[in-house]
Order: structure tokens, then sequence, then C-alpha cells
């Protein structure tokens, strides 16, 4: 039933698109709504309760809204309705990609999967040591401050590209040390969920001070929340109450999202709340048809475009393909008053493989994100391996919004810190001692 009603829908989309694009985008809303309520089942994918709820939030009612407005962003002027149709159809690529992976996977019953570890099923282990994990907290918080304290509370923008090593420096004085500590929180705040001690609730409400403080929300990229909290969220709430949290995820992006933006960085950026809500945080659709539109046709990458994003974290003089930069076309920075423009990966894709690159895109990621699905289970023990499986689903958020330029050292960072978090979560854990076998006659 599920699948059968996302083709349609895709097709409904693709061609009330052609016609006319906002129609295409506002049939996609109600595809995505509608695929939402149709994995509210708690053994259904967790990968595709986030992709859906960040298709509906960034990828159908504000292109909508805004092509029915004649919005645009960054002095680019309007889009042509040809090139929003065709940025269309690359989304649309993209998401049947993502289906086409799921094809014969059994469709989970309830029963099969129940949100709640029954009463007689023994809990399994959590944290060993919360106070390995709350120095280890404290350490990564605040040993930055003396080390780099130029890089740790840096917002967004310019972080001084012409240095070579400003990539790595980045990850690990600015982005790590707060996401091991927003780790540490949610390995605690998991461990207080299911001991239910004084002392476990203590630990966590004092990682969750110092996640506060380190993550400082006013001048830190909202990526780093989405990557860190966003686990524990989907932790609670992915495989039970699956619409608190695509309504959760929904309102944060949508509306806090921009409020955010313009509290952190409105006096930097020229913002007011004039925009709102044609924020540019959801400037990505537009910002792939400009390109489609004001772009000369390039050369097919054959994955450069892709290795040359994905190579984020090398030195400039050693990055893989600098050529191979979209956004740093001549004919993209003449047409565009803003630098840092947003590229979804699927864009890029396209810029590799052409039209068949968004569905092998789709199709590669969603068959990672099952092998994801299988280690997010909330009754199993707090490890390196759980943790990494909770952030990579939760990256997926800022990494459909893209660049992936700058959802690079986030993701990097927050895999760091989970399994770090994890090592310590499990590495001093004694087993529980095992049950001795019933046979029959023994009293």
């Amino acid at each position: 039933m599920r699948t059968l009603c996302f083709w349609f829908g895709i097709a409904a989309a693709f061609l009330c698109g052609l016609a006319e694009p906002a129609w295409g985008y506002a049939v996609l809303c109600v595809l995505s709504v509608v695929q939402l309520a149709l994995l509210r089942a708690p053994g259904a994918s967790v990968f595709l309760l986030l992709h859906y709820a960040t298709v509906l939030t960034y990828f159908s009612i504000a292109p909508a809204m805004q092509i029915a407005d004649d919005v645009f962003f960054w002095d680019a002027g309007v889009i042509s309705a040809p090139a929003h149709s065709q940025a269309l159809t690359l989304l649309l690529l993209y998401m049947a990609g993502v289906e086409l992976a799921r094809l014969g996977m059994p469709e989970p019953l309830v029963q099969h999967f129940p949100a709640r570890t029954p009463p007689s099923e023994p809990q399994m282990a959590g944290v060993a040591h919360p106070v390995l994990l709350l120095l280890s907290g404290i350490l990564a918080a605040f040993a930055a401050l003396f080390i780099r304290p130029d890089l740790n509370f840096i917002a967004r923008g310019d972080v001084g590209g012409n240095e070579p090593g400003v990539p790595i420096d980045f990850i690990f004085y600015s982005t790590l040390p707060k996401l091991v500590v927003l780790m540490c929180f949610v390995a605690l705040a998991i461990h207080a969920l299911r001991h239910r001690t004084v002392w476990s609730w203590v630990s966590a409400g004092f990682a969750l001070v110092l996640s506060a403080v380190a993550a400082n929300p006013v001048n830190t990229p909202r990526q780093i929340l989405l990557i860190g909290l966003l686990p524990l969220l989907i932790h609670l709430l992915g495989r039970g109450r699956r619409w608190t949290l695509a309504l959760l995820l929904f309102g944060a992006i949508a509306g806090l999202g921009p409020v955010l933006n313009l509290v952190s960085r409105g006096s930097f950026w020229g913002e007011t709340l004039t925009t709102f809500p044609y924020s540019q945080d959801f400037d990505a659709m537009f910002i792939v048809a400009g390109i489609l539109e004001r772009s000369p046709d390039p050369e097919l990458g054959w994955g450069r475009y892709l290795l040359s994003a994905f190579s984020f974290f090398l030195p400039r003089d050693l990055k893989l393909y600098p050529d191979f930069d979209p956004l740093g076309w001549p004919s993209i920075l003449g047409n565009f008053s803003q630098a840092n423009l947003s590229l979804p990966p699927f864009t890029t894709a396209f810029l590799d493989f052409g039209l068949a690159g968004p569905v092998l895109f789709g199709l590669a990621i969603s068959a990672c994100a099952r092998y994801l699905d299988k280690l997010v289970d909330p009754r199993g023990a707090v490890s390196g391996s759980y943790l990494c499986a909770l952030v990579l689903l939760a990256a997926y958020v800022p990494f459909m919004r893209g660049p992936i330029l700058g959802w690079g050292p986030f993701a990097a960072s927050g895999v760091i810190a989970a399994a770090f978090a994890g090592i310590l979560s499990s590495r001093f854990r004694r087993p529980r001692p095992a049950a001795a076998p019933y046979v029959p006659g023994m009293t």
C-alpha cells in the first residue's frame, strides 16, 4: 500500500510540475504527509521517517510558496518555470532511488517491534561509568577554549579558508568538543531513562548543563544541535511515537531554525522579520533551479564533483578535483550575491552522472540506511555502534539541505564523538551474569 501510494504520488508530482512547478511541489507536500502517516508502525524504517519529514520541511512547502509568490533570494531575480520544473525532477528522481532500495522489503507490523521493553524482559546494560562521561565532557568542552579560542565559538561564514589546515582545525577545535559533550549527554540521558535512579538523573542533568554551555546555541551553527541532540529524539520517539518525532523535526526546522537565524546572525547577514517565512534556510531548491538556468551545461564529472565535495577535510592544495566545484563557477558567482550557497547532494550527483545520478545516489544512501535501521534498537546497550547509527541518521537532515562542504565537518565530528562516548559507555561495562538454563523437573 505504501509503495503503491509513493509511485502514484511521484507520477502525479512530476506531471503537475511540468504544468506548474508550484503545483508539483504542493503534490510533493501531500505525498510526504501521506508517507509519514503510512510509516506510523513502530517497526517501519526510521530513515524513511526522517527522509519524508526533511522533504516536507525543506523541499515541498517552502518552494511551493516561493514560486507562487515570485520570491527570490541573493539578488538572483525570479527563476523561470522550466528551471523550477527541472529542479523538481531531480528531487523526484532522488526520492525514487531512495524507494527503489526498499523494494521487496516486507512491511513490518506493529506487534513485531514493541515500542517499549516488556516488563518481564530484563533491561539491557546502560552506561558503565557515568563519571567518565562527565569528565570527558568537561575536558572536551573547555580545553579547546584555551587551545584555540578563535575557532571554538565561530558561527558561520569565512573561517579563514586561505589557511591550509582550517578544515582539520575546525573539526578538532570547534565542532568536535561541542559534539563530544552533547553525545555524552545523550548516552547519560539514555542511561537515566533506563535505570531511573537519582544518581542517573543527576548525572544526565549535569551533562545537559555542560552541553548547553559548550554548544552555545546563539553562536554555534544549528547543525551541531541537530547532529548532537536529534539522536536522543530518535532514540526516544523513532520507534514508538513517530508522529511526535516528525512534528518536532518539522517545527524545529520550519519555526525555530529561522528564528535562531535571525537572533544569531541577523545583524551580520542583514536579515529582517519581513523575509519570514521566506527565510534563506529554505533556499535550497531555488539555488538548484538558479544553477540549472544560469550556468552552461557542464561536462559530466563521473564522480569528480562528489569526490571534490566529500574531500572537505583535506587541505585546500590537496583537495580532490578542486576545479569541480559548481558553486565556484564564474557564471554562478556572477549571478548570486551570496557565495555561501547550499547545493543539495543529489544535484551534485546529477552533475556527475546526468539524470541517472540522483537515482543512483538515492539508491546508495537508502541501501546504507537499511543497515543503520537495523542498528537502531532502543532496547540495545549503549555502545559506539548504536550512537554512531543515531548520529548518522540525524546527520541526514542537514545532509539533504546541503552543501556537503558545510555538512561534512559536523557529521565527521558527530561520528567521532559518538564513537568516543560509546567506547566510554561500554569499555568498562561488567557483563550481566547469565541466567541458569531451565531444566524440566528441577525446582
